[in-house]
C-alpha cells in the first residue's frame, strides 16, 4: 500500500464514503479512506429487520456509553456507533429522512454558517439520491443512493396515518419534499429488501476498482500529524502495528460525532486547559471542540392490542423461521422491512414555525432492557424530541486513542425538553384514543393509564427515555469570531491548514430528523469544497410552512 496520498479521509461512515467516492472521480487525486471496522457486509447488516442484533452486539459496534445523566435517573445510555466500511448507516434503523427546511435556514441565519441555507443544501439532497417518489424539484433520481417508499399493508401503521387525518393533523405525499410537517409514509434505505448503507451505495465495484481510491479498513486513527499549523499525515494502528500515511493536501475527518472531536483532541486541538491535563501537546486551543453534544432523546409509549395484527406471531417459531426463509431465498416478507412504516412529525403546541415532535409507529412492542418482544399482542408509538435545548460536552479521559472518551449529554436539565416531552405522551394518548384504534386499542401498558398527574409523569419520563442514536454537534460550524465554532462554512477547521471536518459533528443545532441522510449530503459538500469544484447552484424552489402554527397546534 501506498504511504503518501492526495486526501485522507479518516472514518467511513454515511459522510466518509459519500465524501471518498466523490473525491476519486477525479483521477488525478490519489485518495485514501481509512474504516476503523471492518470491510464487510454480512446478513445480519443487509437483512432490515436484524437491526436489534447490531445494536446490542459489539462485532460491527463501537457501543460507547453516555455518563451517569443526572436527568435519567443517573442511568448510563447505551450509545451504539457503527464500526464497519459504512459506517452508523450500516446499522441504524434505515428511515432516511432530511430534516425540516427551517433547519438549515436557521444554521445560516442564526449560527454563522453562510450558504448552508435550505436553498443551497437542496441541490445536494438532489444529488445524492436516486427515488421515485416526489416531485423531481425537490427529489432526486439519479443519484447512487437509491431510497424507496414501503408498500404499507399493516393495518396497524393504516390506522396511524387515519388517525392522524381523523385528528385534523396534517398529511404529505413526502416528508422529504417541500412539506416535512405532517403525517407520512417514512421513506427507507432499503433496496430490493436490503439495507442500502453508504458503503453498498457509494463504494460500488466499479468504484472499488478505481486505481486512485484506497480503503484501509480495521485501521484505527490515532492522531493527525502536524508540521507546524499544517495537518500533514496520520498515524494508525492496524493489524497491531503502527502506521503513518501522509497527505499532500488535505485530511478529512468524518469520523462521527464521537470520533471526530475525540480524534482533533488526541491531535492537539482543543480546550487548552483540557489538552494539558492529560499531558497533551497543543497545537491550537479551540475551546468548541467537543462542546455543544446533541442528541434526540426518545420515549416508547407502549399499548396492547385487542387482534393478532401486530408482529409478535413472525418473531416466535415455526413463523419464525419463514420469516427468516423468506428473506434469505426471496428478499421478501417481513424481514425485508426495518417496520418503522409510516411516522409525522408534528407540533407539540401552537407558536412554533415546525416540528419539534416525531411520532414512529411499530407494529410490536419491545422489551427497554433487552430489545426483546413482549409475549402479547401490542404496538408501540416512540415519541421523539427534535427540537432539544439540553447541550453537553465530550471529555478525554486519557491520552489513550483506545480509551473512549466521557459523553456527558445532560438530558433534560432544560425544562423546555421535558415540557415537550409531557406534551407529546398526551397527544400519543388523544391519537390512540381517536376511532381509528378503535378495532385495535387495548390497555396502555407503559407509561400505564395510572400515570396522569405531572409528577408521575415526570418521574416515568427520567425512567424510561432513551438515546434516539442521533449523536452530533461536537465539532459546530460558525463563523471564525464564533468562541464556540470549530469549523467554517468551508469545513476548514478554525486555525489550522489542511483539515476539514465533515459529518453530522458539524450541525451547529441537530435537524429534526435521523441524521443519515443530513450526513450523507455534508459528505457530499465537503468534496465540491476539497475539490475546489464550484457549489451546485441554489435552488429557488420554496416549501410549506404551516399557514396556523401561530395560533394552532396542528
Amino acid at each position: 500500500m501506498d504511504r503518501e496520498f492526495d486526501f485522507i479521509v479518516v472514518g467511513g461512515g454515511s459522510a466518509g464514503c459519500a465524501l471518498a467516492s466523490r473525491l476519486s472521480e477525479n483521477a488525478a487525486s490519489t485518495v485514501l479512506l481509512i474504516e476503523a471496522g471492518p470491510d464487510a457486509n454480512p446478513w445480519q447488516v443487509r437483512m432490515p429487520l436484524a437491526v436489534d442484533a447490531l445494536l446490542t452486539s459489539t462485532k460491527y459496534n463501537w457501543a460507547f456509553q453516555s455518563a451517569a445523566e443526572p436527568g435519567l435517573g443517573g442511568r448510563v445510555i447505551e450509545h451504539p456507533r457503527g464500526r464497519v466500511l459504512g459506517g452508523s448507516s450500516a446499522i441504524n434503523g434505515m428511515v432516511y429522512t432530511r430534516g425540516n427546511p427551517q433547519d438549515y435556514d436557521e444554521w445560516r441565519d442564526e449560527h454563522g454558517c453562510r450558504g448552508w441555507g435550505y436553498a443551497d443544501v437542496l441541490p445536494y439532497f438532489i444529488r445524492m439520491e436516486s427515488t421515485e417518489s416526489g416531485d423531481s424539484r425537490y427529489r432526486g433520481r439519479k443519484g447512487p443512493l437509491k431510497v424507496t417508499k414501503p408498500r404499507t399493508k399493516n393495518p396497524l401503521n393504516l390506522a396511524f396515518l387515519a388517525a392522524g387525518e381523523e385528528l385534523g393533523y396534517p398529511i404529505t405525499d413526502d416528508s422529504n419534499g417541500p412539506q416535512h410537517e405532517g403525517f407520512a409514509i417514512a421513506e427507507q434505505t432499503i433496496v430490493n429488501g436490503q439495507r442500502n448503507s453508504t458503503a453498498a451505495a457509494y463504494l460500488s465495484p466499479a468504484v472499488r476498482s478505481r486505481p486512485n481510491l484506497t480503503i484501509a479498513s480495521k485501521t484505527v486513527v490515532e492522531r493527525i500529524l502536524f508540521e507546524g499549523r499544517r495537518a500533514s499525515g496520520v498515524r494508525c494502528q492496524s493489524s497491531e502495528k503502527a502506521e503513518v500515511f501522509k497527505s499532500r493536501r488535505e485530511i478529512i475527518l468524518s469520523a462521527g460525532g464521537v470520533g471526530s472531536p475525540h480524534i482533533l483532541k488526541l491531535s492537539g486541538i482543543g480546550p487548552a486547559a483540557e489538552l494539558q491535563e492529560h499531558g497533551i501537546a497543543i497545537v491550537h486551543d479551540l475551546k468548541g471542540v467537543g462542546a455543544n453534544l446533541q442528541d434526540h432523546l426518545d420515549l416508547p409509549i407502549q399499548f396492547t392490542c385487542k387482534q393478532p395484527v401486530s408482529l409478535k406471531r413472525s418473531t416466535e417459531w415455526p413463523r419464525k423461521a419463514f420469516v427468516g426463509l423468506n428473506w434469505f431465498l426471496l428478499k421478501g416478507g417481513v424481514a425485508a422491512s426495518n417496520q418503522f412504516e409510516v411516522t409525522a412529525y408534528i407540533r407539540s403546541r401552537a407558536g412554533i414555525s415546525k416540528p419539534n415532535l416525531k411520532f414512529e409507529f411499530f407494529p410490536l412492542s419491545i422489551s427497554h432492557d433487552n430489545f426483546k418482544p413482549y409475549p402479547q399482542e401490542a404496538f408501540q408509538i416512540h415519541c421523539t424530541v427534535e427540537t432539544s435545548y439540553a447541550r453537553g460536552n465530550l471529555l478525554l479521559k486519557s491520552s489513550n486513542p483506545n480509551e473512549a472518551p466521557s459523553l456527558n449529554f445532560n438530558y433534560l436539565s432544560d425544562e423546555r425538553d421535558m415540557q415537550t416531552f409531557r406534551e407529546g405522551v398526551g397527544l400519543v394518548r388523544e391519537l390512540v384514543a381517536s376511532r381509528a384504534f378503535d378495532p385495535y386499542r387495548g390497555t396502555e401498558m407503559d407509561p400505564g393509564e395510572a400515570v396522569k398527574s405531572r409528577e408521575a409523569l415526570d418521574e416515568w419520563i427520567r425512567r424510561r427515555a432513551t438515546t434516539a442514536f442521533h449523536i452530533s454537534g461536537t465539532c459546530a460550524m460558525g463563523r471564525q469570531d464564533d468562541p464556540n465554532a470549530v469549523i467554517g462554512p468551508d469545513l476548514k477547521v478554525h486555525g489550522v491548514e489542511g483539515l476539514r471536518v465533515a459529518d453530522a459533528s458539524i450541525m451547529p443545532v441537530v435537524v429534526t430528523s435521523n441524521l443519515n441522510a443530513s450526513a450523507i449530503m455534508i459528505g457530499e459538500r465537503a468534496a465540491d469544497f476539497t475539490l475546489g469544484r464550484p457549489q451546485l447552484s441554489p435552488s429557488n424552489e420554496p416549501y410549506w410552512v404551516n399557514p396556523n402554527w401561530q395560533t394552532s397546534q396542528r
